[in-house]
């Protein structure tokens, strides 16, 4: 009868001890997933876009690549904010850890006005943010200096 309740107590704990692993690893998987969400999100803010170029002795930069696509007219096709908002993702999936920035941003109706061009370089600084830095942001903030 021991032997019974014995194996039926190291069951039951294995069973739970096995429940309690899968939901560790859901809730790591969880928040390695809103990491991976806020990483992306911090980046995107940190691109700036501008239809100037910077002085480049005052700020040098290198010049990652050319940015361009073109897009039927319509009202949505010359909202600025959209555009800014499409080149900022053409450049994170080309050069995610090294955009900082989108500068020359131009764009073009075509001559017959059925079709709208955008485009723009994408440049690094040279004494660009650390972006590991920017990753952890969220990781133990202190909402005052005085640690309340």
């Amino acid at each position: 009868m021991r032997t019974l309740y014995s194996a039926i107590v190291v069951a039951v704990c294995l069973a739970l001890s096995v429940s309690g692993c899968a939901l560790v690893q859901a809730r790591e998987e969880q928040e390695q997933q809103q990491q991976k969400v806020f990483e992306k999100h911090v980046d995107m803010a940190h691109i700036w876009v501008t239809t100037t170029e910077p002085d480049p002795r005052t700020k040098p930069y290198t010049k990652l690549g050319d940015l361009s696509y073109t897009v039927p007219f319509s009202p949505d096709a010359i909202d600025e904010a959209a555009m800014k908002e499409k080149l900022k993702n053409m450049a994170y999936e080309k050069w995610p850890d090294d955009i900082d920035a989108i500068i020359k941003e131009n764009s073009q109706v075509s001559a017959d006005g059925n079709t709208v061009t955008v485009s723009a370089e994408a440049i690094k600084y040279d004494s660009s943010t650390d972006r590991t830095a920017l990753h952890q942001m969220n990781q133990n903030l202190v909402a005052s200096p005085s640690g309340n």
